[in-house]
């Protein structure tokens, strides 16, 4: 069974919490009682109250309910070769961080730090990697934990979107792209929503594309988004992540990876 990031409800208050809305204007807008409303808030599940308030929370019915009964099945896929995932505990959460690196030069670039310095630097001696740079994908503290001691240890540069610069960093520019080596490359999407300046990464020259979101999208959910950000964030979502090839995988933040595939079929935002 796959532990998603998110259940149904975290699903449906963070669209009320995108959307604004209290359960007395849910009730009215829906069709729904608000005692029912209330209940469902409350963590007591009804999937016919789902599937009637899903529209209004422009939630796709089937695929929220699948959520919820925990019948939406993925296959995880698995990252090439020379991508590899950390998952470090930052205050009892689970974060992932990403190292990419070149067979060819061997060297290397991060995605976010993580909580613990420890398995970087592990796989960076274990390969004999060249740590080049350190590629943020927004400056939430669970992903920049760690920039700090790293850049102090190895004095490499950091990328930001210039919305959202911090104590060393430097900022994104406009089509920014980077070249690993002469095959592989990364190429900076900007993605706000869940935060102002957050960033996916695309990654080309392996085996298949690779985008690491950040919070933008996990696999069934997106990251929370306030009001003013709400319908920008879907909508960058779906021009800059969910436009790319189906075949494309999607490394989130948090949670299982997944497609780009996968998301458009089933992730009730999109759906």
């Amino acid at each position: 069974m796959i532990s998603f990031e998110d259940n149904w409800l975290d699903i449906i208050l963070k669209a009320i919490r995108g959307l604004n809305l209290d359960p007395i204007t849910l009730s009215q807008r829906s069709g729904i009682p608000q005692a029912k409303i209330t209940s469902l808030l409350a963590g007591l599940r009804n999937d016919a109250t789902l599937v009637a308030i899903a529209p209004t929370l422009g939630l796709h019915p089937r695929e929220l309910v699948m959520v919820a009964a925990e019948t939406s099945h993925l296959l995880v896929p698995t990252l090439p070769i020379h991508v590899h995932c950390f998952t470090t505990l930052y205050h009892g959460m689970e974060v992932h961080s990403y190292l990419l690196w070149s067979q060819m030069n061997h060297h290397a670039v991060a995605f976010d730090t993580g909580a613990d310095l420890t398995p970087l630097l592990e796989k960076l001696d274990q390969n004999h990697l060249s740590l080049e740079a350190i590629f943020l994908t927004h400056s939430h503290a669970d992903h920049i934990f760690k920039l700090a001691e790293l850049q102090k240890k190895l004095k490499i540069p950091a990328w930001i979107d210039p919305a959202e610069l911090i104590e060393g960093t430097q900022p994104l520019t406009t089509d920014f792209s980077y070249q690993l080596d002469s095959r592989v490359s990364i190429k900076a999407l900007s993605t706000p929503g869940h935060s102002p300046g957050g960033t996916t990464y695309l990654i080309g020259g392996l085996s298949r594309p690779i985008a690491i979101v950040g919070d933008a999208i996990f696999a069934r959910s997106v990251g929370g988004m306030p009001t003013a950000s709400y319908a920008a964030g879907l909508k960058s979502i779906c021009n800059k992540i969910l436009m790319l090839s189906p075949a494309t995988l999607l490394a989130p933040g948090h949670g299982p990876l997944t497609t780009v595939e996968e998301e458009r079929m089933k992730n009730p935002f999109f759906a």
